[in-house]
Order: C-alpha cells, then sequence, then structure tokens
C-alpha cells in the first residue's frame, strides 16, 4: 500500500515590492511665520519679512541636494491660504507628531523653524539660564495666551518619539534658540572664532540699556512687564532691522559688590598667626570632594557610548540674545543655505565656523548702517529744528552693538570632524 503524507499549507509567497516600504525614509517639516495675517497684522513692530522666503529656498535645497521627494516635504505658512497649512499651536503639533509617527531606525527627519521665540520664567531650575523658551504660532495673541509650545513640549514630541538609529537635524532661526529642543551638550560643540565680546562701547544703544536696567530691579522682568516682539526697524526706506524675539532680556552686566579685603603688614600678620605655632592639638583639616557638575555639559566632554537618536539642533543664537534679519534679508538660514549650496557635506566644524563668520559679517554691517543713519538722523534734525523733529519717534533704540553666536546643540557629544548628513 502506498502511504501519501499530506502537506501543509505553502507559504504565501512575498513580492519583493513589500521590502521597499521597510527602508530608511527622508521627511522634513519646515515652518515660517510672517506675523502678517493674524491678530497684529499691519503692526510693524511685530512683522517678519524673510521667514516664508526661508522656508521655499530651504524646501528647494532639500531636494536638489539631498534628494528629500517633493511628498515628504510639509510647510506651514501664515499665507492665509489653507487653514490645515497655517502655522498655528494645534496645526505645528500635530505636524511634529505625523512627521515622526511610526520612525524607524535608519530614517532621517529635518525640522526648520524661522520665527518668533519668547521666554518665560522657569521654576523647577532645570534651565541653566533660569528661563523657559518657546515657540511662537500665529494664533499666539499675547503673554496671557497659551497658544504657545514650550520647549519641554518640543523635545517631548519631536525628539522623545525617535527611536535608535534615526536622525534629527533641526535649525531654529529665531532668538534665544539654543536649548530650544533641551538638548544636553553644547559647549563642548562650538567651535573657535577670532572675536570676543568688544565690551562697553561708545554707542547709543548700551547708553540706553544701560539707564533702563538701572531703572528697574531684575525681578521685575516678569512677562507682564515685558514689551511684546520688539522690532528694531524704521522705515522701508531707511535702515531696519528685525529681531526674533518677545520681550526684553536681563542684561548680564548687573554690578557686583565685592566686600574689600582689609590688608595687615608683615609684622601683625604674623602676631596673628603665632597660634599655629603652639604645641595645641589642631582639630581636623575638613576635606571635601571635588565639585559635582551641576548640568551634563561642561565644554569638556567625553565621547560617550550611549545609543541614543542621532540629534543635533542648529540655532541662530545662545540663548541670553537676539537674532536679526535686515532690510536685505540676512539671516542664519541665508546663510545656511549658501554654505550648503557649495559644500552638501561639511564637516560640523567647517559648517560652524562658516555660519558663524556669516552671521558676525552680517552683525558688523548692520552695526555700520544704524550708526550711519543716526549720525544723519541728528544732522537732519538739527537742520529742521525740534518742532519739526518731534513727528518723529526717539523711542527706536536700533541693534548698534550685539552679535550672535550660531550654537550647535546634541543629544550627546558630537565628532566635530564628521560630516553633515541630512
Amino acid at each position: 500500500m502506498k502511504i501519501i503524507k499530506h502537506r501543509g499549507p505553502r507559504r504565501p509567497y512575498q513580492s519583493p515590492i513589500a521590502e521597499k516600504n521597510e527602508l530608511p525614509c527622508k521627511k522634513a517639516l519646515l515652518i515660517g511665520i510672517n506675523y502678517k495675517t493674524g491678530r497684529d497684522s499691519g503692526n510693524e513692530q511685530y512683522e517678519l519679512h524673510t521667514p516664508h522666503r526661508d522656508v521655499h529656498d530651504m524646501k528647494d535645497l532639500l531636494i536638489n541636494h539631498y534628494g528629500y521627494d517633493n511628498a515628504d516635504i510639509t510647510t506651514l505658512l501664515d499665507d492665509g491660504k489653507s487653514s490645515e497649512r497655517q502655522p498655528t499651536q494645534s496645526n505645528i503639533i500635530r505636524e511634529i507628531k505625523k512627521l515622526v509617527q511610526d520612525a524607524k531606525p535608519g530614517d532621517r527627519f529635518f525640522f526648520q523653524y524661522s520665527g518668533h521665540v519668547g521666554q518665560v520664567e522657569n521654576k523647577n531650575n532645570s534651565e541653566e539660564d533660569g528661563m523657559d523658551e518657546c515657540l511662537i504660532p500665529c494664533d499666539h495673541i499675547d503673554e496671557h495666551d497659551s497658544r504657545k509650545i514650550m520647549d519641554n513640549e518640543l523635545r517631548r514630541h519631536l525628539v522623545d518619539a525617535l527611536p535608535i538609529g534615526s536622525s534629527l537635524v533641526a535649525v531654529f532661526d529665531s532668538c534665544h534658540s539654543a536649548s530650544l529642543l533641551d538638548l544636553d551638550h553644547f559647549r563642548c560643540n562650538r567651535v573657535y572664532v577670532p572675536w570676543i565680546s568688544k565690551g562697553r562701547r561708545r554707542s547709543d544703544s548700551i547708553w540706553n540699556r544701560n539707564v533702563r536696567r538701572q531703572a528697574m530691579t531684575l525681578s521685575s522682568l516678569t512677562r507682564s512687564s515685558r514689551s511684546v516682539y520688539q522690532t528694531k526697524r524704521v522705515s522701508r526706506k531707511v535702515v531696519k532691522s528685525k529681531k526674533t524675539s518677545i520681550g526684553r532680556i536681563a542684561d548680564s552686566n548687573v554690578d557686583v559688590h565685592i566686600k574689600a579685603t582689609r590688608r595687615l603688614s608683615i609684622k601683625s600678620t604674623f602676631e596673628k598667626d603665632e597660634r599655629w605655632l603652639d604645641d595645641t592639638e589642631l582639630s581636623p583639616i575638613p576635606r571635601c570632594d571635588s565639585p559635582i557638575a551641576v548640568w551634563p555639559c561642561e565644554g569638556f566632554c567625553k565621547p560617550s557610548d550611549v545609543e541614543l537618536p542621532h540629534v543635533i539642533s542648529l540655532g541662530a543664537c545662545k540663548d541670553d540674545q537676539v537674532s536679526w534679519e535686515d532690510s536685505e534679508g540676512a539671516s542664519m538660514t541665508r546663510a545656511l543655505i549658501e554654505i550648503l549650496k557649495k559644500d552638501p557635506h561639511p564637516s560640523l566644524k567647517d559648517l560652524m565656523t562658516n555660519v558663524s563668520h556669516e552671521v558676525h559679517k552680517a552683525a558688523l554691517n548692520l552695526h555700520r548702517d544704524v550708526k550711519t543713519y543716526k549720525r544723519n538722523m541728528k544732522k537732519w534734525r538739527r537742520a529742521v529744528g525740534p518742532k519739526a523733529a518731534v513727528s518723529v519717534s526717539d523711542d527706536v533704540v536700533l541693534e548698534m552693538d550685539n552679535f550672535q553666536d550660531p550654537q550647535l546643540s546634541s543629544h550627546k557629544p558630537l565628532d566635530m570632524n564628521a560630516r553633515l548628513s541630512l
């Protein structure tokens, strides 16, 4: 008798096409807010001019130089067109979640934000400067409005959702942008630049700032006392510039009163210390351990083997600085795009060095133009007399002394010789 073995069900044939969905993806979210269509539209002190252009130019860069698909790039612009594409608080949070949804190892993400950033007091001592940063969506109204996106929330949705093996590059062209993702390392990622702070200089903006600082206590710099979205600009026909900040910043040049030390003669010193020569029993010398670092990054961090998603964030300036756009459209984003067009994969060191030089050059040009404008205004006032010049506002303080230092922050210490990969 012939025995026939029963065969189990065959496995369904899997087409190689199914594996295509498992390939790493590249996705980007680009946000640019001019603040011209919201509640304060028409308020020139509130508006910005270059964020929309920055988004369009960055999108072209990603497509033409980094191989991004147009369908994988989402843009949010306050252009009044599609309500789903307005950079409101809810739309921004929704698109951030969609950006990193179902992220897999090997996936690459790019995030850009050009717009206003604010600061509020940090109450749990989790920030070195004592301030939390927040994005200002286009539907934000005033300092009491909850429609803002705090840095902790931004990190939770954008960074904490990433799996190990994925990567995120974020660019923030705004004020107070060094720690917007609350990443641990930034000092150890800094590069050498051949300039230092110019210190106190003979300029009206330094003088005006010192006068204002002496007129208020640091405790009075609360949200309620801030003037929202200060703008350093005049009419379109003269020098103009704008900073992407919400309110004043406490001046770091706070006077510190040091108690004078009384000097003694050699004789009196020895007489006072003769007790150390006695045979009396000395008390044990108090000892203590070396101080423990309060914050993770002191500037000399060693490479880490901890497995984390590769996250870097390029900010236009330090947390205590403001960023500017001028009448010619100069901004950090503009400098970054031009640098990456020439070399799409520079080392991180070269990238930060070149961006820092371009931003510094733009600041020098801005200072020069503002000083020329102020000299011309003084001549004009003397020529027309005080009555004719009374209509011209004197409370506009133009930027003529400060600089911004781009910052690179990361999850863990970076190899600054590594190549940028988007």
